[in-house]
């Protein structure tokens, strides 16, 4: 196979820290916010600041360890060296000098995070003044271990979860991370409801990609045929708005995509020498301009679609209720302009096959508003997967959904600002209907639980039958 190194999750989570680290002009390398907010248990957050500091006014990202500047060798020391590591203090200064220095000791995946606490907290993420953080200085893990102490692939193979598994997973603050509502609307993204992302995410089917078609499928219910020429000024547009666009495929999809690929005259001379998963991102990231053409004749083929969600849109038209077109249109957009190197469209690799053994519905207490904390949710449980939507964000997203279409870009779209309630009432029951669809076809049979996050903090996990 040639890219079986793809299943496995470390290789995943170093290509898409590849993707998103950035350097500084004294080669401090750093990580935005949004990036490092998502980040699991295979990652370490590291906090090089004082006491006082720590519970302070920023306080500290919850589930952090800590090495104070005076210690920091001590992670070169303790963790082994190509362990990714994600350096915290106020401002990004001292951790970026700290970042540098575990570099010179030859840690090879290490970072500061960009603008320290500062930024993490003007950004809309939640900290904590908790005082136990006092004590959580940096220890050597166990062979196998995560960040939170917990072997990383204990039940990986497991059948169902269960609802103690699940309540001691969101009771562990290193799996949850709150982010304000106004920033999500904003800078963050709402991620595939799948499983197998070991990052913390905020989950609707096929996340913002699958949003957006569904809203192109709700405006052609609502007004007629859409353009699909127009499409590239409707994706820039909803990225323009929403802060980007999140798109994901997996290890299965792309290397059907390679075999193709290699198979493919037009493109013998370019693949040839792609082997790894690192080759073959690299190459799908920004193709020769050349042979882009021939690309998106093969990226826009089901088979090749590593979103469960949209593949199934594409196969079965009639039962989501969506153009085909309009979904080979958005990728052929999406692709053009990943190419031509726009920062705010997500491209990410899902290793291993689809083995989820629950669906989640995460909710929070009461009516959102724009400074409602909510819980993104790492779905990765001990190495078992669990489908996690979030029902109440979707819906809150919805509704600036339909007033995107009916006044931010209209005037590309055969309907108008009086056609606001219709698609109000559209999303949310062509959403329904979708989501439904792909949890029959991917869910079936697995055990549902609502999470309920109240405003004291406390988690309730409830079973609530199965899919």
């Amino acid at each position: 196979m040639p890219l079986s190194d793809l299943s496995d999750p470390d290789v995943l989570l170093r290509k898409n820290w590849e993707a998103r680290v950035t350097q500084g002009a004294d080669g401090t390398p750093t990580l935005r916010p949004h990036f490092v907010a998502e980040l699991g248990p295979r990652v370490w957050l590291v906090d090089v600041r004082d006491d006082e500091e720590l519970v302070g006014s920023l306080g500290h990202i919850p589930g952090v360890w800590r090495a104070p500047m005076a210690r920091v060798g001590e992670v070169a020391e303790k963790l082994p060296h190509d362990t990714p590591v994600v350096l915290v203090c106020s401002d990004g200064r001292r951790s970026g000098t700290a970042a540098r220095y575990l570099g010179a000791l030859g840690m090879t995946t290490v970072a500061a995070l960009t603008g320290g606490m500062a930024l993490w907290r003007s950004k809309g993420f939640g900290a904590s003044r908790d005082r136990t953080v006092l004590d959580r200085f940096l220890r050597a893990p166990e062979p196998g271990h995560g960040s939170d102490g917990r072997p990383l692939d204990a039940g990986r193979g497991a059948a169902h979860l269960t609802k103690e598994a699940i309540e001691g997973h969101v009771g562990d603050p290193g799996k949850v991370r709150s982010v304000k509502l106004a920033a999500l609307l904003l800078v963050e993204h709402t991620s595939c409801v799948d499983g197998r992302e070991d990052r913390a995410i905020l989950g609707t089917p096929g996340g913002d990609a699958g949003e957006l078609v569904l809203g192109l499928a709700c405006v052609e219910k609502a007004g007629g045929k859409v353009d699909t020429g127009k499409m590239p000024s409707l994706t820039r547009a909803f990225a323009d708005t929403f802060g980007g666009i999140y798109l994901h495929t997996d290890n299965t999809a792309l290397n059907r995509l390679a075999r193709a690929l290699q198979e493919d005259r037009r493109l013998e001379g370019a693949v040839a020498h792609l082997h790894t998963v690192h080759d073959w991102t690299t190459f799908l990231r920004r193709p020769p301009e050349a042979l882009r053409t021939a690309l998106l004749d093969h990226l826009l083929q089901p088979e090749h679609v590593g979103c469960g969600h949209l593949a199934l849109a594409m196969r079965n038209a009639d039962q989501y209720q969506v153009r085909t077109e309009l979904i080979t249109s958005f990728f052929e957009a999406f692709y053009t302009e990943l190419w031509e190197g726009a920062p705010d469209l997500e491209w990410v690799v899902l290793g291993g096959s689809h083995a989820e053994g629950a669906v989640a519905n995460v909710t929070v207490e009461g009516e959102l508003w724009p400074f409602t904390e909510v819980p993104m949710l790492a779905p990765s449980v001990e190495g078992v997967q669990m489908f996690v939507n979030h029902p109440q964000v979707v819906a809150y997203m919805r509704e600036q959904t339909a007033r995107f279409f009916t006044s931010r870009v209209d005037h590309l779209l055969p309907l108008g600002k009086d056609d606001a309630s219709a698609m109000g009432e559209l999303l949310p029951e062509l959403g329904a209907t979708q989501a439904g669809a792909t949890l029959s076809a991917l869910a079936k049979g697995l055990p549902l639980f609502g999470i309920h996050f109240a405003p004291d903090g406390t988690v309730s996990v409830e079973a609530s039958g199965t899919v």
